[in-house]
C-alpha cells in the first residue's frame, strides 16, 4: 500500500473509531447538552480568530454595566483601553516606518511594515479570543450549575454552613470576573484593528493557511486526486 493510501486509511479509521468510541447510548445526553457540546467544538476549531469571533463571545457594554455593581467588580474605561490598543499600533508604525519601508524603483515597499503590524494585531486578537473563549466556558458552567439546582426541593441560594458563598454563587462570580477580563482585552484588540484599518487602508484579516483549513473529507479527496493524477 502506498504512503498516500496508508495515510488516508489511517485517518479515516481513526476518525471512525474515535466517533464510535464516543457514542453514548440513546437517552444519555439531552438535546441541550448536545448543542452545547457542538458549540464548544466549533469554538475550538477557530484556528485563526477574527475580531468578530472575539466580540461574539465577549460581554457587551450593557452586560458589563450590570456585572460591575452585581459582583462588585473594578470597572474599566473602554475608551482608554481602545485608545491603548490604537496607540500601541500607531507608535510602532511611526517608529519603524523609516526602517521597514524600502524604496524599490522609486516606489515605497511597505510589505515588511504591514507584516509586522499584521502580527501585532494577530497577537492581540488571539489573546482576546482566548480570554473570551475561557469566559464563555465559565459562563456555561455557572449556567449548568444553576439549572441543575433550580427546582423547588433545593435552595440554590442558601449560604453554606461556614457562612461562605455557595457553589453556584462562586461559579457566577468566576464567570463575571473572567467576563471583565475578556471585555478589557477585546477593547484593546478593537482599538488595534481600527488603527490598522486607518494606517493600512483596509480591514485586518487573520492569515489562514490553506492546508491547515482543509477538512478530513478534503484531505481524503486531495489524496484520491493525487493517486489518479488529476
Amino acid at each position: 500500500m502506498s504512503d498516500a493510501n496508508t495515510a488516508m486509511a489511517q485517518a479515516l479509521s481513526t476518525a471512525q473509531g474515535t466517533k464510535a468510541a464516543n457514542v453514548k447510548k440513546p437517552g444519555k445526553l439531552s438535546p441541550k447538552r448536545v448543542q452545547q457540546f457542538q458549540q464548544t467544538q466549533a469554538r475550538r476549531q477557530v484556528s485563526a480568530p477574527t475580531l468578530a469571533d472575539v466580540l461574539r463571545l465577549t460581554p457587551n457594554d450593557d452586560q458589563i454595566a450590570k456585572m460591575v455593581p452585581a459582583f462588585g467588580l473594578e470597572s474599566v474605561d473602554p475608551d482608554e483601553l481602545t485608545g491603548l490598543g490604537s496607540n500601541m499600533l500607531r507608535d510602532q508604525h511611526d517608529a519603524l516606518r523609516p526602517v521597514l519601508v524600502s524604496l524599490i524603483r522609486g516606489e515605497e515597499n511597505t510589505t515588511a511594515l504591514r507584516m509586522h503590524l499584521d502580527r501585532l494585531v494577530d497577537g492581540l486578537v488571539r489573546s482576546a479570543y482566548g480570554s473570551a473563549n475561557f469566559y464563555e466556558s465559565r459562563r456555561m458552567i455557572a449556567k449548568d450549575a444553576r439549572d441543575q439546582w433550580a427546582n423547588e426541593s433545593r435552595d440554590a441560594d442558601r449560604m453554606g454552613i461556614d457562612g461562605g458563598e455557595n457553589r453556584v454563587d462562586g461559579l457566577r462570580r468566576i464567570a463575571a470576573e473572567n467576563g471583565m477580563k475578556a471585555y478589557a482585552l477585546a477593547c484593546i484588540a478593537n482599538g488595534a484593528c481600527s488603527a490598522y484599518a486607518e494606517l493600512i487602508g483596509e480591514d485586518w484579516k487573520p492569515y489562514q493557511g490553506k492546508q491547515n483549513s482543509r477538512t478530513l473529507t478534503q484531505e481524503a479527496a486531495a489524496l484520491a486526486d493525487d493517486a489518479l493524477g488529476i
